[in-house]
């Protein structure tokens, strides 16, 4: 299990939300474990990174372990252990945590910080748990951390827009819509170029729901022709349920379940789709969908893209 799986999972069995943003921004910070070394058992790098999501997320950015350009990350530096005779007998720790906002494409650190860590405990793991206490979201300085790096990734924003629209549209034209609906959606609302990406973003999901549109109901029909009864429309309606109501095509697909009723006298889901539409602001389903697409595509990247060995 690589580094940033087990962070999800460390996630899940806390109940940690991300969900929490601040009133007038959207950006999100991939909180991305790095190694520390033998030095520090991999269950204290664990609560070191649950610890700084929870943090930050108090500040009013996004945490996620979601892979995204930009990250929040912390290494413990030089250090000291000791044990204390007793009784009771105590561990004692002391080391340099750094913090570090940046852009692990660009490999820039657009901000950082350290604290000095000093812990007692009943036990090794203990003094470190008490260390690291004082990371939480009321420290002013780790506030301060915060906000200087949440500025920077909104200046990139900011001045790239225009650059990142472009890519994006340079992607989908080669059909590669789930690059360019990570590319687009990653803009955030508070970004001068919002508006644009806004528009965008929707002109590149009506094509990505087209393209799909067309595969799927070709796969539905291949299936039908090939076997014209009950088997034949359990296949096809396993494609054309995927279809979205807004797809050009979405009166193709209509026309074959009709024909395919007449057959095979089952009730499908496939009519539910409109009753959906109906119920559901068309526009912000599409953002909303957009982004899950790209944020998907995203981390099917975390091979490249949480390498972070660079700040060492």
């Amino acid at each position: 299990m690589n580094i940033l799986h087990k962070f999800c999972a460390i996630l899940a069995a806390t109940s940690i939300s991300f969900g929490a943003i601040a009133d007038d921004c959207n950006i999100h910070f991939m909180v991305a474990p790095i190694e520390q070394g033998d030095d520090v058992p991999d269950e204290i790098n664990d609560l070191l990174m649950t610890r700084l999501a929870t943090a930050v997320t108090a500040t009013g950015v996004v945490a996620s372990p979601d892979v995204d350009r930009f990250f929040i990350t912390g290494k413990i530096n030089h250090l000291y252990k000791d044990v204390v005779p007793g009784p009771p007998i105590s561990s004692v720790m002391r080391s340099t945590l750094t913090l570090y906002v940046g852009d692990v494409i660009n490999h820039k650190v657009y901000a950082t910080t350290s604290f000095d860590l000093r812990g007692v405990g009943t036990s090794e793991s203990r003094a470190f748990v008490n260390a690291l206490s004082q990371l939480n979201g009321k420290n002013a300085k780790l506030i301060q951390f915060v906000e200087k790096g949440r500025q920077k990734v909104l200046d990139y924003y900011n001045k790239e827009y225009p650059s990142l629209i472009r890519q994006a549209q340079q992607a989908a034209s080669l059909k590669n819509f789930e690059e360019a609906l990570s590319i687009v959606t990653s803009i955030p609302e508070c970004c001068v170029g919002y508006e644009q990406a806004y528009n965008a973003t929707l002109s590149i999901y009506d094509k990505y729901i087209n393209y799909v549109c067309h595969t799927l109901i070709s796969k539905a029909r291949a299936a039908w022709s090939a076997s014209p009864d009950e088997y034949g429309a359990q296949s096809a309606y396993s494609f054309l349920t995927q279809i979205d109501p807004d797809a050009s095509c979405y009166a193709e697909a209509t026309a074959l379940h009709n024909e395919i009723k007449k057959v095979v006298k089952e009730n499908w889901d496939f009519e539910n789709k409109e009753k959906y539409r109906d119920a559901v602001e068309t526009e912000r389903r599409k953002i909303e969908a957009a982004r899950a697409v790209g944020v998907a595509f995203g981390n099917g990247q975390q091979p490249v893209t949480t390498n972070l060995m660079w700040l060492e």
